[in-house]
């Protein structure tokens, strides 16, 4: 595919200010707006984080030199949000009935409420608690560096010039940190913890075998002894450094209160957060409410196959009664790998039914490298361009003894077909979307989806059994109710672990692990059933007022051909399908 070269920093700078006469000049329509705005906006994205850009799958389309690294220092926010703040005001100018373009409309929807809800989370000061055991620097950039190319010598040169800038990164990281103790902020000590432990499984690790230089392995020997030399010379001193300074300063100063509360402002940095993964203003207090109610109707539903299966009605013996049942256990933890890899091409098959179209892109199974296991780690969907090959479906293992096939069954159908891997590959397939639609998706879209496609597949015939059925219901809409209910509601830490467990899904380890997420990713876990009940009612809509004109595979189309945008221009979307079609 060609790539899209986008516009500098400076430039979006001049689109956004000092040459705005010049600018209103060139730009005549709604349209040219939105699409200046969008690449503005993406230029500013690849000038502070380019790695961004390589995560999102969009590294095929938009060049981003193989030596740039993101820049997390003060200055650079600062003029990021500036940046952000003078294209929100250009936005806010433009009448969206005047933009005649589907693609043109999904673009301006997805990057206003994409910067409002950048602006909220301003309030947070993120960079002042970065400290992260899911989604730091020590689990994300060995991705990158899988990704590095090195065929040849001018790109094995660049690979070196980009690794050499680990070290000042992970000091920077490091001094953001110390200004966010010295105003009051900090992640819990555990979760800081949990990083320390990671810390020290990459630096027990020989330099050679480090994952920061993953790529080095398809060099000569003088490339790889280069390679290994900046590990044990630069990378692992700095790692040496951040951790003394995590062990010895951090956590002696960081909170016990898992709740984000406990930080300056942290009852607005929620509400922030709530809005910026749900793409919409929804707010704690509805979430809460709403997330009782679906709890209290999926407990039902539970009661009700459990009295057919097993003549009981007590929850917590259906749930052990399903945990237990003959054949719904792994031998090893190699087993659980097998067969969940044996059920891809199956959920494959069955789901195409159901949809128009399913993307050629295939998808693998893997698990999690040595130093991420035991250490909190979910599993989850990685995307890659179609262009180089299969998306990655990377399993989390740690349970295995306790996990049931039931439960596998969920979780592979939710990262894969007709999950994640099915609507992340679609939307990459769109054309005509400005790519900032992929870059921008909304949490409460992929993952409300992933979790519609659970229930899907119970309607595709996908789980074997019918414990998938009680355990698909046993869970959702948790997350809706524990998250709140630590941040905003005062729930103790043993009441979040026992709601967890109450579900059948977590035992007394994985729940803690469940704790420290729902600590260092605040409101996250509430978008998960916030879009899925959101698609539920869509749908539900749909086939009452259609009738018999209803087809599951055009309702799919709608919802999919736009891309991951926010919860409201969804609505929009589908509502105007279905009055162009009653």
């Amino acid at each position: 595919m060609k790539k899209r070269i986008f516009l500098t920093l400076a430039a979006a700078a001049v689109l956004s200010g000092c040459d705005a006469a010049k600018d209103a000049a060139a730009t005549t329509t709604p349209s040219d707006e939105v699409a200046a705005v969008a690449d503005a906006y993406m230029a500013a994205i690849v000038e502070i984080s380019p790695f961004a850009i390589l995560y999102s799958g969009l590294g095929a389309e938009i060049e981003i030199p193989n030596d740039a690294f993101d820049d997390i220092s003060p200055e650079a926010n600062a003029r990021f949000e500036e940046t952000e703040d003078a294209l929100l005001a250009r936005l806010e100018k433009i009448d969206p009935a005047g933009l005649t373009d589907r693609a043109d409309w999904v673009v301006y929807e997805t990057v206003k409420e994409y910067i409002v809800s950048s602006v909220g989370v301003r309030i947070c000061h993120q960079p002042w608690q970065s400290l992260n055991h899911m989604f730091g620097w020590q689990n994300g950039l060995p991705i990158i560096a899988s990704m590095q190319p090195v065929e040849t010598d001018e790109e094995r040169a660049e690979a070196m010039a980009r690794w050499e800038k680990l070290a000042r990164y992970i000091a920077a990281d490091k001094a953001n940190l110390e200004e966010g103790l010295a105003e009051g902020y900090s992640v819990p000590k555990r979760v800081a913890n949990r990083v320390l432990a990671q810390l020290d499984s990459l630096l027990a690790a020989p330099p050679e075998s480090s994952p920061f230089i993953a790529f080095a392995a398809q060099g000569d020997d003088d490339f790889k002894a280069a390679a290994t030399a900046l590990v044990a010379d630069k990378i692992n001193p700095a790692i040496a450094d951040y951790r003394a300074f995590l062990k010895d300063v951090y956590i002696p100063a960081a909170r016990d209160d898992l709740a984000i509360t406990a930080n300056p402002d942290g009852a607005a940095c929620y509400e922030a957060l709530l809005r910026n993964y749900h793409g919409a203003p929804i707010g704690s207090e509805k979430t809460y409410q709403r997330g009782q109610e679906t709890v209290a109707a999926n407990t039902a539903a539970v009661i009700e196959r459990g009295k057919e299966l097993f003549g009981v009605e007590d929850f917590a013996e259906i749930l052990e009664r399903t945990k237990t049942a003959p054949g719904n256990r792994f031998e090893s933890e190699q087993d659980q790998i097998d067969y969940t890899r044996a059920l891809v091409p199956v959920t494959k098959e069955k789901s195409a039914p159901f949809f128009s179209n399913l993307p050629a892109q295939e998808l693998v199974v893997e698990p999690y490298a040595d130093y991420l296991k035991g250490t909190g780690q979910s599993s989850r969907y990685e995307s890659t361009p179609a262009s180089e090959g299969p998306a990655t479906y990377r399993i989390n293992t740690d349970e295995w003894a306790t996990q049931t096939k039931g439960e596998a069954q969920i979780v592979v159908v939710h990262e894969g077909w007709p999950g994640h891997h099915l609507q992340i590959a679609t939307a990459s397939s769109i054309e005509g979307l400005h790519p900032i639609v992929q870059l921008l998706s909304s949490t409460a879209y992929v993952e409300g989806w992933a979790r519609y496609s659970e229930a899907l597949s119970e309607e595709a015939g996908i789980y074997d059994t019918r414990y998938g059925e009680i355990s698909r219901r046993a869970w959702p809409a948790r997350g809706m109710v524990m998250d709140p209910g630590l941040h905003v509601y005062g729930w103790t830490e043993r009441q979040v672990k026992d709601f967890a467990i109450e579900s059948g899904r977590f035992d007394e380890k994985s729940a803690e692990a469940l704790l420290d997420r729902l600590a260092v990713i605040p409101g996250q876990l509430t978008a998960y059933d916030t879009g899925g009940l959101e698609i539920f009612a869509l749908r539900k809509e749909a086939e009452e007022r259609l009738g018999e004109k209803f087809d599951i595979r055009e309702f799919h189309d709608r919802i999919l051909e736009n891309g991951a945008v926010p919860l409201g221009a969804m609505r929009e979307h589908v509502e105007e399908w279905i009055e162009e079609n009653e």
